[in-house]
């Protein structure tokens, strides 16, 4: 039961990420794409696994499958796919329950005792996350050591810590909310929900009436 779920959200979510109806938010659904093939294939029977070995080197490297993630085996930064990826900004996804589902004060609350378990206080915290999302995600952008990334993960509440990659590549942004001096700045233009990205399945079809002639 567990194989057979974990396919259709996994087929679900790739299906999302390179359908052209969602273009728009590719490069944020890019970013979790391979760490959700990561996170599926824990609930895959050994039976029907499929022997794979992740590159460390090379045009094909991906860190969020290195075996063992850490700033001593990664690659050089010429040879990272995506843009922005610097292993210096990081995006920390988190979960928080639905019901009650906190207010997005409290989520960017959390974000920042979060980062603050592993900096050691709150205020260094708020210097160093540069962006927030509760909305397209759940999350925020740090910026931080790789060692720290490390520690990250550990965290309650840490579903995945992966290098950040800009959202918007000719302006090299990373995306999200702003967040600056412990305010949030509400960025509109990076806020991507399903229902913006769907296309209309109910669009009213164009009748022809005219009958053939002859």
């Amino acid at each position: 039961m567990a194989y057979s779920a974990a396919r259709r959200s996994l087929g679900s979510i790739l299906t999302r990420t390179y359908s052209p109806f969602y273009s728009t938010s590719l490069s944020l659904r890019n970013r979790f794409a391979l760490a959700l093939l990561n996170q599926q294939s824990q609930l895959i029977p050994d039976s029907v696994k499929m022997p794979l070995r992740f590159k460390t080197s090379g045009s094909g490297y991906s860190p969020l499958n290195d075996p063992s993630p850490n700033w001593t085996n990664r690659p050089p930064k010429e040879t990272i796919l995506l843009d922005g990826c610097d292993y210096e900004h990081w995006l920390v996804v988190m979960e928080f329950a639905n019901d009650p589902k906190p207010s997005e004060d409290e989520m960017v609350n959390s974000f920042v005792k979060t980062l603050a378990s592993v900096l050691g206080s709150e205020e260094e915290a708020m210097k160093k996350i540069y962006s927030v999302s509760t909305s397209t995600y759940t999350g925020f952008g740090a910026l931080i050591s790789e060692e720290f990334s490390i520690k990250l993960k550990a965290q309650p509440g840490v579903l995945w810590v992966l290098p950040d990659s800009y959202l918007d590549v000719p302006n090299k942004d990373y995306g999200g909310d702003l967040f600056i001096d412990g305010k949030v700045i509400p960025r509109p233009q990076f806020r991507f929900t399903d229902r913006q990205q769907q296309p209309s399945r109910n669009r009213p079809r164009v009748r022809n009436d005219k009958r053939r002639t002859g």
